[in-house]
């Protein structure tokens, strides 16, 4: 059974599961200001926060998350951030989706904030859903690979921009399992791919 955190006062309790996050634990209707109570709205048997009266519910989503191999001829970005420790020292370039983009726009612009490359995303390589119980909550993230297409490399705020051959590329830390997972993706298709 999932820990339940509660919101109210003892004669209005409203319990939400630890996993959402407290900016989206809702005691008012954000529509008509009344309070918020639980019900069991549709076939699937699950409790919703609702307002009984004006009939908003509230649906928490997941946030959605990429992560790109960007490739410049035959090396890969590399983003050094510097807080990571020196035996981890690479990420790949990503970020959260903002909430009218598609997986693909939101990878196309973090790979320009973070690298100062054009990019033209050239393959899905998966996918994931991480049950994250801090910020930024459950997350889906997209992996691609994405060829630069313009501009050049410019360090950002998540750290220094490097080139590497994808054999020489340095260890990524086992706490970005995004990185990660993306770049066991591109390697296991990149030792299927026939050379051109």
């Amino acid at each position: 059974m999932s820990q339940l955190s509660k919101i109210g006062s003892d004669a209005n309790v409203m319990l939400y599961p630890e996993i959402v996050l407290p900016r989206l634990r809702y005691r008012f209707c954000p529509m008509c200001r009344e309070a918020l109570a639980k019900k069991i709205l549709n076939d699937d048997d699950l409790e919703r926060v609702c307002c009984l009266s004006c009939g908003w519910v509230h649906y928490p989503t997941n946030a959605m998350g990429v992560i790109i191999i960007v490739a410049v001829e035959d090396r890969i970005v590399a983003i050094l951030p510097p807080s990571a420790p020196k035996e981890y020292p690479a990420a790949l370039p990503g970020g959260h989706g903002e909430y009218w983009e598609s997986p693909e726009e939101a990878a196309v612009r973090e790979a320009y904030e973070e690298t100062g490359f054009h990019v033209a995303i050239t393959e899905l390589l998966g996918w994931g859903f991480n049950k994250n119980a801090g910020y930024p909550g459950p997350m889906l993230h997209f992996y691609y690979e994405a060829k630069a297409i313009g501009g050049s490399a410019r360090d950002s705020e998540e750290g220094r921009v490097h080139l590497y051959r994808p054999d020489q590329f340095p260890p990524i830390s086992p706490q970005r399992g995004g990185s990660r997972r993306t770049m066991e993706l591109y390697l296991e298709r990149k030792k299927y791919r026939s050379p051109l």
